[in-house]
């Protein structure tokens, strides 16, 4: 499934003109099922490269990271489960 982005968000602390966070609109949609997904991934500073603010970051750096945790959230998990008895 191809995702695009829909949205890209700056969080402003206007108190001290900083941006602390990104809001990236991700979707996608999978022609031959009809299955899609649509999301809202927040970046935080902690998340982009050691030095670097979101005034200097790329916004395609920004996306980037977006993407690859929205596939670390809904990667499938190793779930254990116990069955009842």
């Amino acid at each position: 499934m191809d995702i695009q982005v829909n949205s890209l968000n700056y969080n402003v602390n206007l108190q001290d003109g900083t941006i602390g966070s990104a809001k990236v609109g991700l979707y996608g949609r999978d022609e031959a099922s009809g299955d899609y997904v649509n999301a809202q991934v927040k970046v935080e500073q902690s998340d982009l490269a050691e030095g670097t603010t979101f005034l200097k970051a790329n916004p395609a750096d920004v996306v980037t990271i977006a993407k690859k945790k929205l596939a670390a959230d809904t990667a499938l998990k190793d779930a254990t489960t116990t069955q009842a008895q």
